[in-house]
């Protein structure tokens, strides 16, 4: 989590002053996150950079104030990890300036969407994001002024 984030989503006076309808995120983000806190293993992410090697953060703020994406690299290869950049794929790989109600600064989250996209399609990178149907990894390419998304072929181990 980026720090900007926990700050927003756990700070209690930001719970209470929430409307009914978006209780639930906050309670959501302090049940996920309080475990990492109460074992001294919560560190939000401060600034863009990497992890470990490998892997690295950045902030893509404005679905949330501190929303982080990841990119992980091995071999040559690069996984691009949206978690919540894009909300619905039949709506928003076709065209990525369509924001949605939950973002809390809809033009930030358009342009990070955006550059994530062309990112991801001009370098062949796979894409990961939490609104994704199974397999939930797949490339983007380009299609007119959006994209087309290309899940990868699911195989079950044996």
């Amino acid at each position: 989590a980026g720090k900007a984030d926990a700050d927003f989503w756990l700070n209690q006076v930001n719970m209470d002053n929430a409307s009914a309808d978006d209780k639930f995120v906050f309670q959501g983000a302090v049940a996920s996150v309080s475990p990492y806190i109460k074992a001294g293993r919560f560190q939000p992410i401060e600034a863009n950079g990497e992890l470990m090697p490998g892997i690295k953060a950045y902030l893509t703020a404005g679905h949330t104030p501190g929303h982080v994406t990841y990119t992980v690299e091995s071999k040559g290869q690069k996984l691009l990890l949206l978690g919540d950049l894009m909300h619905v794929a039949a709506v928003q790989f076709d065209d990525p300036s369509v924001t949605i109600a939950y973002d809390s600064d809809s033009p930030a989250a358009m342009t990070a969407r955006q550059q994530a996209f062309a990112d991801a399609a001009k370098g062949g990178y796979l894409i990961g994001a939490a609104h994704l149907q199974f397999p939930a990894i797949g490339h983007l390419r380009e299609n007119g002024k959006g994209y087309q998304y290309v899940p990868v072929n699911y195989t079950q181990p044996r």
